[in-house]
């Protein structure tokens, strides 16, 4: 490979080591790594050609023989121009936010890079005999993941977001989606168009039934003990992370979410008299030496 590809490897593989460490929004995090690696694979054109592009991009010919299975990832983080990257850029941001809020960050990840891997493989089937100059790249499978997300767990929620070239909270999530979601089966029915509209539609669908699938479950026990008061752990929470996770669980419009939230917060607190970590019981907290909050 051209040492520019290496270069946008390492930046790639430097996103996934800072999206484990947890430490910050992972939406951000993404919608940063995808605009400096795309950034950085303008180096890769020589005239009209780009090499990164070639080399990262995904290659139908190439998956459905088993070559460069890591493509399905790194052209993820890839854009063909400035245009590509905004509008991706854009959608990410309006919906990502919102939705990391609400499911935590473990849950939009496997929605961001399930999904999007998933709309990958679905415009590979359709296109599985065409030239391997046929490159796809860009995030927008894993961005259509989120909006299908979106539609199953918050379709009432009303968030900023596009309806056309407007961006407006004043109806429920559903129904810019709705129309989003109609344009690409119309758009995609006409299939002349170098926009990769089959891989829309396969990561909108598998976003949705990834949601569907890691969607938090309740039953009765898990709902008393869901009402249960978080304001003993308010003193715990000693870091600005710990801090915005106890705004996010205190605030939450939804049990879902706020025990989404009251669960990370619980994976990091520590009892102030041992140490030890801290258990949710039935009437309340304690730690796991039997110290009550």
């Amino acid at each position: 490979m051209e040492t520019v590809s290496w270069l946008v490897l390492a930046m790639i593989a430097s996103t996934f080591v800072m999206l484990a460490l947890r430490r910050n929004n992972m939406t951000a995090i993404l919608a940063f790594s995808n605009i400096a690696v795309s950034a950085a694979a303008l180096i890769g054109y020589h005239g009209s050609f780009n090499i990164t592009l070639f080399e990262l991009g995904l290659k139908t010919a190439y998956l459905f023989e088993l070559k460069e299975p890591w493509t399905l990832v790194t052209s993820m983080f890839l854009h063909a121009d400035i245009f590509h990257l905004l509008f991706n850029i854009l959608f990410l941001m309006a919906i990502g936010i919102p939705l990391e809020s609400r499911i935590g960050k473990w849950r939009f990840l496997t929605i961001y890079l399930v999904g999007g891997i998933a709309g990958s493989m679905m415009f590979a089937l359709i296109e599985w005999n065409t030239s391997v100059n046929i490159i796809l790249v860009g995030a927008s499978g894993a961005i259509s993941a989120l909006m299908g997300a979106m539609l199953i767990l918050y379709p009432r929620e009303r968030i900023m977001f596009f309806l056309g070239p407007l961006l407006t909270d004043r109806f429920s999530v559903y129904v810019p989606i709705m129309v989003w979601f109609g344009l690409q089966i119309l758009l995609f029915s006409f299939d002349d168009s170098p926009v990769a509209y089959a891989a829309h539609l396969g990561g909108f669908v598998a976003g949705a039934g990834i949601a569907w699938a890691v969607r938090p479950r309740t039953d009765a026990a898990q709902q008393r003990m869901r009402m249960c008061d978080i304001s003993p752990l308010r003193a715990l929470c000693t870091t600005s992370s710990l801090r915005e996770m106890y705004d996010y669980a205190e605030n939450a419009r939804d049990d879902e979410t706020r025990e989404i939230w009251t669960e990370r917060m619980l994976e990091d607190v520590r009892c102030p008299v041992c140490g030890a970590e801290i258990k949710r019981r039935r009437n309340g907290f304690e730690c796991t030496n039997g110290h009550t909050l």
